[in-house]
C-alpha cells in the first residue's frame, strides 16, 4: 500500500460509534457486508490495537465512512467523466470502482459506459450474451444518444451493488458516433440531454469514456462537471495528459462547457520498485501538482485484472485491494463537490 496509511483502532471506533452500534452489533454488520463470522471480542481487539485491522475491514470501513450525509435529491446530479487519450491507464477500472464506492456509501449512482468496447458494462457483470441481446433490442447508449430509446428504458441495475445502475454500451456506439458526426446541430449536447432526462433519479453520474477524443467523448465532457484523468505512470500517458488539458479541456471550457473542472489526476499501475514508474510519478507531480490535485497512486495489482476477467467489480471482490484509499478520496471529493453544488443551486 502506497504510503502505508493504516487505519488505527480509534478511527475504527469513531466509525462504529457514528453508526450508533455496539461492538457485537458492529461485528454483525461487518458479517452481513462481507460474509464473515466476526464477534464483538474481535472488534475489541482491533479497536484496542491488540490485533492489526485486516485490509478488507479497512477498505469496507473507509467506504462506509462516506455515508451518513444526505443530498437534497430531485435536482441535477453531479457528473464526472473519466478519460485519457492513452489506453491501458485503468480508466474503466477507476470509473467502475468510484461508482461502486458512491453506491455502497448510499448514493444513487449511474454508471454510463461511453466506450464502444463496452468494458465497463462487462466489468460490472453484463455477459456478452446479454449485451448482444440489449444491442439487438436497441437498449444501449447508442440508441439513447440517437434519441431512438428513452434512457430510463435502457438503464439496468447492477446486481453487485445496491444503488448502482448502468447505461450499457456496445459496438453499436461506434456506428452511432458516425451518425452524430453528420448532424450539425446539438451533436455535442446529446449526452447532456440524456442525463437530464433521468437526473432526478441520481445523486451522481460517472461516465467511462473511450481512450480517444471522438464525438461521444466530447459529449461526455460537455455533460460533465468534473473530469478525472487516470494516468499510468509511464511517459506516453503523461504526454496524453498534456494534450487532453491543453487542447481538449481548454477549448471545451471556453466554448461548450464553462463549468467543466479537472477533479484531479490519478496515477495508476504504479510499481514503486520500477525506476520508470518513480520517474513518471515525479514528473506528474512536478508538471501538474501545482495546478491540479494529484491523488496517491494506485499500485499495480493482479486482483484488478482477475476481477475484470471474472466480470466482478474489484472492490466488491476485495474491499482491501491496494489503491482503495485513492478511490475513496476521489469519492469523498465528489461528495463534497455535490454538497457545494447543492448550496449554489439553492442560492
Amino acid at each position: 500500500m502506497v504510503g502505508e496509511n493504516r487505519m488505527n483502532g480509534s478511527e475504527m471506533r469513531a466509525i462504529r460509534e457514528a453508526r450508533g452500534l455496539t461492538q457485537p452489533d458492529f461485528a454483525g454488520w461487518l458479517n452481513d457486508t462481507l460474509g464473515r463470522r466476526y464477534d464483538g471480542a474481535k472488534i475489541s481487539r482491533w479497536e484496542t490495537e491488540r490485533e492489526k485491522i485486516p485490509r478488507e475491514i479497512e477498505g469496507t470501513l473507509l467506504i462506509a465512512s462516506l455515508g451518513g450525509r444526505t443530498l437534497r435529491g430531485g435536482g441535477r446530479p453531479l457528473v464526472m467523466s473519466t478519460t485519457l487519450t492513452k489506453g491501458g491507464s485503468s480508466k474503466t477500472e477507476s470509473a467502475v470502482n468510484i461508482a461502486y464506492i458512491l453506491a455502497r456509501a448510499g448514493y444513487r449512482t449511474l454508471l454510463v459506459d461511453a466506450d464502444s468496447q463496452a468494458n465497463a458494462s462487462v466489468h460490472v457483470g453484463l455477459d456478452k450474451e446479454r449485451l448482444v441481446a440489449l444491442t439487438k433490442a436497441r437498449r444501449t447508449l447508442a440508441d439513447v444518444i440517437l434519441d431512438r430509446m428513452e434512457a430510463a428504458e435502457a438503464i439496468v441495475p447492477v446486481e453487485q451493488a445496491p444503488n448502482l445502475d448502468l447505461l450499457p454500451s456496445s459496438i453499436a456506439l461506434a456506428r452511432a458516433e458516425s451518425e452524430l458526426n453528420g448532424q450539425p446541430f446539438g451533436r455535442l449536447a446529446r449526452l447532456s440531454d440524456v442525463i437530464r432526462s433521468v437526473g432526478d433519479r441520481y445523486d451522481f453520474v460517472i461516465v467511462d469514456c473511450a481512450p480517444a477524443i471522438g464525438t461521444v467523448t466530447l459529449n461526455a465532457l460537455v455533460a460533465a462537471d468534473f473530469v478525472l484523468m487516470p494516468c499510468q505512470t509511464e511517459s506516453f500517458a503523461v504526454m496524453a495528459v498534456e494534450d487532453l488539458v491543453q487542447e481538449t479541456i481548454g477549448a471545451l471550457t471556453k466554448r461548450e462547457n464553462p463549468r467543466l473542472k479537472v477533479l484531479g489526476i490519478l496515477p495508476t499501475l504504479y510499481n514503486a520498485r520500477q525506476t520508470q514508474d518513480r520517474a513518471s510519478l515525479e514528473e506528474i507531480n512536478s508538471l501538474w501538482g501545482p495546478r491540479f490535485k494529484v491523488y496517491e497512486p494506485v499500485p499495480r495489482s493482479a486482483i484488478y485484472a482477475q476481477a475484470s476477467a471474472a466480470q466482478t467489480i474489484t472492490l466488491a471482490a476485495d474491499p482491501g485491494v491496494p489503491g482503495v484509499e485513492s478511490y475513496v478520496a476521489i469519492a469523498r471529493d465528489l461528495i463534497d463537490a455535490a454538497e457545494r453544488m447543492e448550496g449554489t443551486d439553492a442560492a
